[in-house]
């Protein structure tokens, strides 16, 4: 028994069997999802010369209430279903790109690690939970005000440890629905926009020639300089070393 909500993905070559009213289900590179606070029985049965390869994710019950909430559900009455053996491409994507964000230090970056749960718990909330999930479907773009308030909370906050929630409560509007209002209105996720604005804002920085690589990072709110590295050459096509290195006076003799 979890104390929170548990995905368990099978990516090796075990093969996962489930105790339940004493019969046993078995499952080859299965995916299980375990409601918190409710008692299951599975182990893994590894073949001779083979390696087992277990993914889990634990998702905080109260985050899943958040998310609920936002989306006009009533958290209360919300039961999410124990699943074993199952097939879910959407939840084993969402699983490897958060896999993925640990191995590349993306997910130290909170906004990453709360865009893809947010997505994780929408999508158990909708598959898995006992209500039907009809969020309240509005159209439209951020007011100007509110957009111009964003935006400049953003700039303000590039140092910090940014969250979609806090920018949502910045403008008096809940995540979920920010999110999809500023997305219409800039045409970028709240993340996507604020990673380019930290790479922008070091630029703007590295041409001053006063900071180095590492310090312009860090002044931005990327974890390290190679975070910085890694989104810079997304964003302009080439690392900051070589826009430097451009930059620099040739002197002629």
């Amino acid at each position: 028994m979890f104390k929170r909500h548990v995905i368990v993905i099978n990516i090796g070559h075990s093969v996962t069997e489930f105790e339940k009213g004493g019969r046993v289900q078995r499952a080859r590179g299965a995916l299980s999802f375990f409601p918190s606070h409710q008692p299951f029985s599975c182990r893994l049965k590894v073949e001779r010369g083979k390696f087992a390869n277990v993914l889990y994710l634990a998702l905080n019950p109260v985050f899943v209430s958040r998310v609920a909430e936002g989306l006009r559900l009533d958290a209360d009455r919300i039961e999410l279903t124990e699943q074993r053996g199952i097939t879910d491409p959407t939840l084993r994507h969402i699983a490897l790109a958060l896999r993925a964000g640990v191995q590349s230090g993306d997910a130290l970056d909170r906004m990453y690690g709360e865009a893809l749960s947010t997505a994780l718990a929408v999508h158990l909330l909708g598959k898995y939970g006992a209500a039907v999930l009809r969020p309240e479907r509005r159209y439209g773009r951020l007011p100007r005000e509110k957009l111009v308030r964003a935006v400049e909370y953003i700039q303000d906050q590039l140092d910090t440890d940014l969250t979609v929630s806090e920018i949502a409560q910045a403008v008096g509007m809940s995540a979920d629905h920010f999110t999809r209002l500023f997305k219409e209105s800039t045409g970028q996720s709240p993340y996507r926009y604020v990673v380019e604005a930290r790479v922008r804002k070091a630029k703007e920085l590295l041409t001053t020639g006063k900071v180095t690589i590492r310090e312009a990072a860090h002044h931005v709110g990327f974890v390290d300089q190679s975070h910085l590295t890694r989104h810079f050459k997304r964003v302009f096509g080439l690392p900051p070393k070589r826009l430097l290195s451009r930059r620099r006076p040739q002197i002629v003799v």
